[in-house]
């Protein structure tokens, strides 16, 4: 696997923090992110910074059981959640967690996010939703890890959502999903004011997986040395 510099992934850090705030997807100190570093070290959002305004200097640098690495700052108080994901998926780059509004919506109407759309299939895979847990404690992971070997996104009842990326731009391939997550469950909440929507046909919904697998490989496949960033 490779892992970002530290630079790099600090950079990618504030801006995506930037972005998941520009897009609703958090609200005043919601929301944290992680991505590894190296077998032994992740860089995380501190605890209650507002993460539309982060400075590089902010973020902190943990080892694999979230303790601090010659840091001031305390990490976020969600890390737990983060180190689930990493032990679960040895893939699993940067982790993504934010609070867009209509998918959290969906969890407290009590519905799943369907496969109702191409972009559903394509972007995000199977989407389920964990059972709540109080934010900021042990019990959140426990409640997603049962689905962190199958799933990149879960939803987490009454909680907000979490996407795990991969590749060579992983912090900025959780947004993204995020972002596609929110808006598949803002259409699926409109269709349901006319109607209740339907997922896509089985066979469409397996060619649209055939795809994702195809995308998936495709990014996760190491560089050759020429195509590294400058």
């Amino acid at each position: 696997m490779e892992f970002p510099s530290e630079r790099a992934a600090r950079m990618a850090m504030v801006e995506v923090g930037r972005r998941l705030y520009a897009r609703a997807l958090i609200n005043g100190g919601e929301g944290n992110l992680s991505c590894r570093l190296g077998p032994r070290r992740l860089l995380c959002t501190p605890a209650g910074a507002n993460k539309g305004f982060l400075s590089e200097e902010q973020l902190v640098v943990t080892d694999l059981e979230g303790e601090a690495l010659h840091e001031l700052r305390r990490p976020s108080s969600e890390l737990l959640l983060h180190l689930a994901c990493y032990e679960e998926r040895d893939d699993c780059v940067a982790v993504v967690h934010a609070h867009p509004p209509h998918a959290v919506a969906l969890t407290l109407a009590g519905e799943e996010l369907l496969p109702c759309m191409p972009e559903a299939i394509t972007a995000l895979g199977e989407v389920p939703t964990a059972r709540y847990a109080t934010p900021g404690t042990s019990l959140v992971a426990e409640a997603v890890r049962p689905y962190l070997k199958s799933a990149d996104c879960v939803l987490m009842e009454r909680h907000g959502a979490l996407a795990m990326g991969f590749g060579h731009h992983a912090l900025y391939d959780g947004c993204d999903k995020l972002e596609m997550l929110e808006g598949v469950a803002r259409v699926q909440l409109l269709a349901s004011l006319r109607r209740a929507p339907t997922p896509l046909p089985p066979e469409e919904r397996r060619t649209l997986s055939a795809q994702r697998a195809e995308n998936l490989l495709r990014m996760k496949t190491p560089r050759r040395p020429w195509e590294h960033d400058q």
